[in-house]
């Protein structure tokens, strides 16, 4: 099943833009009267029949809807210093939310190698992943913002870690993990350079406990994926 995006499913009527009408009609090669799928990232997924196939505005009738609820159990936030090679955080992206994930952070570090993120490019990406995987709800991406800043704003959030590569010192998140059902959790990634002693401290002032992702040290965008794995496997184990 083809899923095609358009964030507004509440009218009669659908219009695609050139991007996906291009997608639509010359790629997948869908024709007047064809049905399609469509969804708006918001838990709707509706049944759609082509009338016009132009390649450049593709248009239809929605004769269906229905309403989706989530299919997890739980919450997740990533929060991660994007790295200067951006193409690897667009991986990360990619393979998060084809697992699951609600939230994507950016956060700018002492270490971080990087203070500006294309949000247009990593949305467009998140919306191709809930596509791939057959998903109703699509992600929240936040623009960059300093640390401090995004510690003060996760006081609501019980179940914070922060990943630290002082192993020794720390226990590891898969065995930190508990009962997860309903619940709302958030991980924090940091740069290739790891978070400084005193972003340490500041995390654990608002209540973030350390943690450990394993006995290697991984990349940045590797550990946010282990990260959101770990999570998805406790729902699904």
């Amino acid at each position: 099943m083809q899923l095609f995006y358009l964030p507004n499913l509440s009218e009669a009527t659908f219009e695609f833009s050139e991007e996906e009408s291009k997608h639509c009609i010359r790629v997948l090669r869908n024709k007047k009267g064809d049905k399609i799928t469509l969804i708006d990232g918001k838990g709707t997924e509706a049944i759609g029949i082509i009338i016009s196939d132009n390649p450049k505005k593709c248009s239809g009738e929605i004769i269906q809807r229905v309403l989706h609820e989530p299919n997890r159990n739980y919450q997740l936030h990533i929060a991660i210093a994007p790295t200067k090679n951006f193409e690897r955080i667009e991986w990360m992206l990619e393979k998060c939310i084809e697992m699951g994930v609600d939230e994507i952070s950016f956060i700018e570090t002492s270490n971080s190698e990087r203070s500006k993120i294309n949000l247009e490019r990593c949305e467009k990406i998140a919306i191709s992943a809930i596509k791939q995987s057959k998903q109703f709800y699509l992600p929240r991406i936040l623009p960059i913002q300093s640390f401090q800043s995004f510690l003060v704003q996760t006081e609501a959030i019980k179940n914070k870690w922060i990943a630290w590569c002082e192993s020794e010192k720390t226990g590891y998140l898969s065995k930190q993990i508990t009962s997860i059902e309903n619940s709302q959790n958030l991980v924090c990634i940091g740069p290739e350079g790891d978070f400084t002693p005193q972003e340490i401290e500041a995390a654990q002032a608002h209540n973030f406990a350390p943690c450990s992702l394993g006995p290697n040290i991984l990349r940045s965008e590797t550990a946010a994926v282990l990260a959101t794995a770990l999570f998805s496997a406790k729902a699904n184990g």
